[in-house]
């Protein structure tokens, strides 16, 4: 009996211990990339488990087993690739912050899936607060960390008088664009982008007296602009 029962008890924690059928990485990266390529081709709203299921050649039960829901599978395909790579380093140093930040939309162009990605996003990120919690931490938060790396950038090149808040700059950007393309839902105009630096962004950083009228003016022209894009009733 107590040669059974020390059997017993020796071989219960190696049962206990023993694992169970190994998480296959790859397969989720499948599956990512499928939903990323979904979310961009047809939207939050058009995309199905079915549909990613299909495109990543694995079976619907792996999904839910793994996502219990589209939202849940969404925000993991956000937040596992990292959108905000894009640093200071990656934006060539022109010699003025206008050409700095104008820079960006060539170096974009290597990582358009972004832009794209948000497009897929539009109507989601309004409705569900875990998506629009995850868009800001992996979009609006990365790029203003960009922009206050290139505000440094200018400050140290003596750009930018003392005393300015270049936090506060820093913040506009991303705000103006991400109310661009969620409420219009259409790409990013190169000619938007380019009255943002200099109407707005330079105007603000750079000048010794920025005038309010003025840098109100143009925020205002492109407010108007994306409102009318979008057909929203006039401020």
């Amino acid at each position: 009996m107590d040669v059974e029962h020390e059997d017993v008890t020796a071989t219960s924690p190696e049962r206990a211990r023993r694992p169970g059928r190994r998480r296959d990485e790859s397969r989720d990266e499948a599956i990512l990339d499928a939903t990323r390529e979904l979310l961009v081709e047809r939207g939050f709203e058009n995309m199905t488990m079915d549909a990613v299921a299909e495109r990543a050649g694995a079976g619907k039960a792996t999904l839910y087993r793994r996502w219990p829901s589209k939202t849940h599978l969404t925000v993991d395909a956000i937040t596992c690739r990292r959108y905000g790579d894009l640093t200071v380093d990656d934006i060539p140093d022109t010699g003025s912050l206008r050409g700095d930040l104008l820079s960006i939309r060539q170096v974009k162009h290597l990582r358009s899936d972004t832009e794209d990605l948000m497009a897929g996003l539009t109507a989601v990120i309004r409705e569900d607060p875990q998506v629009a919690a995850a868009f800001q931490r992996q979009f609006v938060e990365a790029r203003t960390q960009l922009m206050r790396d290139l505000l440094d950038r200018a400050e140290r090149r003596g750009e930018i008088p003392p005393g300015r808040d270049l936090d506060m700059i820093a913040t506009i950007a991303p705000a103006m664009i991400s109310y661009q393309k969620v409420t219009t839902g259409k790409p990013l105009d190169p000619s938007y982008l380019e009255r943002l630096v200099d109407t707005v962004l330079v105007p603000l950083a750079t000048a010794e007296h920025p005038g309010s009228q003025d840098l109100a003016d143009g925020a205002g022209a492109l407010w108007t602009s994306a409102d009318e894009q979008a057909g929203v009733p006039g401020r």
